[in-house]
């Protein structure tokens, strides 16, 4: 009997100290249910409260517009591990994202949009036709953008460029605002650059990186020059410039 006594003390000293560990593992799991419970319903409400005081829609697009900041950071990391990727994999730079990050690269080269094999020169009416529309083939047609005046066939990104994607609104046209501040409204969809800041402004070269750079994607030319109507002009940077500041805008979004 006093065996079995110093037995049963003997397991309730073991099993004491592992009861006491479930008992914390489940005390911070709860604590852990409860805190993201709270986050799924404080964050909603803070965000359609948020419109609500501002004055802005109360859409998807309206409540989610503090965030926007946030899904163009993370369309810019994406975008620079892939510049890291390709400048490994082109240039031998195995240490490339930090710098890229950083924002202390330095430029790679370009090809010419001028001289190299196949590229041509495109007027803007040109260039509105290459946006996946369907040819009397059936066939859809390529995929062309571009950012700063050079021409890019982004047909083999259709997942994200082809129709009713993504960024189709940067297909058939040259958007280098767009690229620089991650506005996708219509009205930010413009080639100017104006009133934008340096740092805003270096965001299109690296855009142009990537492009050039990447293995699906082929600079195909160049933009023409075109005389354009300076009213016209002046009205439309009025409207990106209005879009970007009130903010009501659908950013870029991974």
């Amino acid at each position: 009997l006093c065996q079995a006594a110093i037995s049963a003390t003997m397991s309730d000293k073991l099993l004491a100290p592992l009861e006491k560990s479930r008992d914390a593992r489940t005390g911070c799991l709860k604590n852990v249910c409860l805190f993201l419970l709270s986050l799924s319903v404080l964050v909603p409400l803070g965000l359609v409260a948020s419109a609500a005081v501002a004055g802005r829609p109360l859409t998807h697009q309206g409540v989610t517009q503090p965030l926007s900041g946030l899904n163009f950071a993370l369309m810019r990391f994406a975008r620079d591990i892939s510049r890291a990727k390709a400048r490994r994999r082109r240039f031998n730079q195995r240490y490339a994202l930090v710098p890229l990050l950083l924002g202390k690269e330095e430029p790679l080269p370009l090809g010419d949009p001028d001289s190299c094999v196949g590229c041509i020169s495109f007027t803007r009416d040109e260039l509105a036709e290459f946006d996946g529309r369907p040819l009397p083939d059936g066939s859809p047609s390529p995929l062309y953008l571009s950012v700063l005046g050079r021409v890019y066939d982004v047909s083999s990104g259709g997942a994200f460029y082809g129709p009713g994607k993504s960024y189709h609104k940067l297909v058939g046209k040259d958007a280098t605002r767009a690229f620089c501040t991650g506005c996708l409204a219509p009205s930010c969809l413009i080639s100017s650059t104006a009133h934008l800041s340096e740092t805003q402004r270096r965001e299109a070269h690296r855009w142009v990186e990537l492009y050039e750079w990447h293995d699906k994607y082929t600079l195909v030319g160049r933009l023409r020059e075109e005389a354009a109507d300076p009213a016209e002009e002046e009205m439309a940077l009025f409207h990106a410039l209005e879009a970007e500041l009130s903010g009501n805008h659908r950013p870029f979004e991974m």
